[in-house]
């Protein structure tokens, strides 16, 4: 009953699997980039297992969000030229989006936001925006980052997030002063602890 209502119902967006290496055309990219639709397709899911701890054939989960709302059969013209089973829809892309990294899922094997790829105009950094809670939990663990690492110059925590930790970037921007306040405050301590030693050498 629920594939005949899915089949009669239209959706913006509708999810597939696809599995590289074998259904999935070499020229994927192409196929799509001619269609014009905007896409997401996740890292390559190698390391999931099964309820009985078997690992699962590799496979990547693709996204397409479509300007328009489409039936069933119209992806479905569009996933058999990608080698892939019956599309799904997707009733939130936010949501599909987080669990091409398991993002929700901890007890699932963890992947890597650098490994999404995307085309057609998709909006990924809108699509993994982080919640006010993830926000904050975020921001603790770059003045942890400051901290342990004593970070005393705020363009070199900036280099380091752009090059290393883009997921960082939108909280960073978003918390220039703060960040900036901890650790100019970090190297005046650096500079106080310094001082004081070469004071102490002064007198001995």
């Amino acid at each position: 009953v629920e594939k005949t209502e899915t089949k009669s119902k239209r959706f913006l967006s509708w999810t597939c699997v696809v599995y590289p290496g074998e259904s999935l055309p070499e020229k994927w990219k192409e196929i799509l980039g001619d269609l014009m639709i905007p896409w997401a397709i996740s890292p390559v899911h190698d390391q999931d297992v099964n309820a009985s701890g078997e690992k699962k054939k590799a496979h990547r989960h693709l996204l397409l969000a479509f300007h328009s709302v489409k039936a069933y059969n119209q992806v479905e013209e569009i996933t058999k030229l990608l080698g892939a089973p019956a599309p799904q829809p997707c009733r939130d892309t936010r949501g599909m989006v987080r669990y091409f990294l398991h993002l929700d899922n901890p007890e699932k094997a963890q992947y890597k936001r650098e490994d999404i790829e995307c085309g057609g105009g998709f909006d990924l950094e809108n699509a993994l925006k982080a919640t006010a809670t993830e926000e904050e939990e975020i921001l603790d663990e770059m003045c942890e980052f400051i901290e342990t690492n004593w970070v005393t110059e705020f363009c070199d925590f900036n280099s380091y997030v752009r090059k290393e930790r883009k997921e960082w970037r939108t909280i960073l921007r978003k918390n220039c002063f703060y960040l900036t306040q901890i650790i100019k405050s970090q190297r005046h301590y650096q500079e106080q602890q310094i001082k004081q030693e070469n004071e102490k050498k002064n007198k001995t």
